[in-house]
């Protein structure tokens, strides 16, 4: 399955950050990592399907400083700019989607047009980015579908492999392939060549971050998908070794939203990443106003830290 994964070295026209380093928000031996939905993030006020104002967008940046990560998976943004509005160039360099822009719509609530739902990542100018991959047979089982993104960085002499991804919505269910729905369909596309993907790749001795916006419900222990993640016959040459691919760090945990508390917002590490991960880190970070109507965006980030 790899073939069909467009590999592209780093490149300084690839980040759109070039600034001098900041100094990182946590000790040298640390990592955070954060994923968030951000909910069409803009460049301009008042436009998309979430209408923000300047003080909306101060929040927002606030918002982002408090998470203390390295990285941010973002979702739901519009370009380079627009998350550049929320992490400034002169600490972050900014990675996008070359996704081609997807045809535009009204908005139901605002009547608005919307503006495009590509993924991002946030890194701090103090680590370095080794390799970019977009993934693009994510996006392949229809057109308009989001592609993921590969970062491969360096931190504390150890190298991350770091995925984000936004996958179809509307497939809420256990069992993605017992049911009708053309999302499902969809769905069962994308996750079989996400596990391609992934049974490709060495979990077992290399440092792995699979994160974003499942649109599923994966701490549900009995979630087809997350079986299909998380377990893989054959994937371990040494049978010693548990056959198993990645941990779901949300597993008992609650999502932020008032009115869907189950997290569809997930991190996955791989098994040779489980003994550097602080059990005691994961956290989704709750708005200051939690009115439904208030919120800053209808996903809260959820991080995690990772110490060596």
């Amino acid at each position: 399955m790899n073939k069909f994964f467009k590999h592209s070295l780093f490149t300084c026209c690839a980040i759109i950050a070039l600034s001098a380093c900041s100094t990182v928000s946590n000790p040298e031996e640390s990592l955070a990592v954060a994923t968030w939905n951000i909910e069409h993030l803009a460049e301009n006020n008042g436009q998309g399907c979430k209408a923000r104002n300047e003080a909306d967008y101060e929040k927002l940046k606030e918002y982002a400083s408090n998470l203390k990560a390295d990285v941010v998976a973002l979702q739901e943004v519009e370009s380079a700019k627009a998350v550049a509005r929320v992490f400034p160039e002169e600490e972050w360099q900014i990675i996008i989607s070359d996704r081609p822009d997807s045809q535009t719509y009204t908005c139901r609530e605002s009547g608005l047009t919307s503006t495009q739902q590509k993924i991002a990542f946030a890194v701090r100018n103090s680590l370095r980015i080794d390799r970019i991959e977009q993934l693009k047979a994510i996006a392949v089982p229809r057109p308009g579908l989001r592609q993921g993104i590969k970062l491969t960085v360096q931190h504390a002499d150890e190298k991350f492999h770091i995925v984000n991804l936004h996958l179809k919505s509307g497939c809420f269910v256990d069992d993605y392939l017992d049911s009708d729905r053309e999302s499902c369909a969809v769905l069962a596309q994308q996750v079989k060549v996400l596990d391609d993907y992934l049974e490709s790749q060495q979990l077992n001795q290399e440092n792995w971050i699979v994160l974003g916006d499942f649109n599923h419900r994966l701490a549900n222990p009995n979630n087809r998908f997350r079986k299909d993640l998380s377990h893989s016959p054959g994937l371990f040459a040494d049978t010693s070794l548990p056959n198993k691919q990645l941990q779901n760090l949300t597993d008992g945990k609650t999502g932020c939203h008032p009115k869907y508390p189950a997290p569809i917002d997930h991190i996955f590490i791989s098994s040779a990443l489980s003994n550097q991960y602080n059990h005691e880190s994961l956290k989704f970070h709750y708005f200051d106003n939690m009115n439904i109507d208030d919120m800053l965006s209808d996903h809260c980030a959820l991080s995690a830290r990772f110490s060596f």
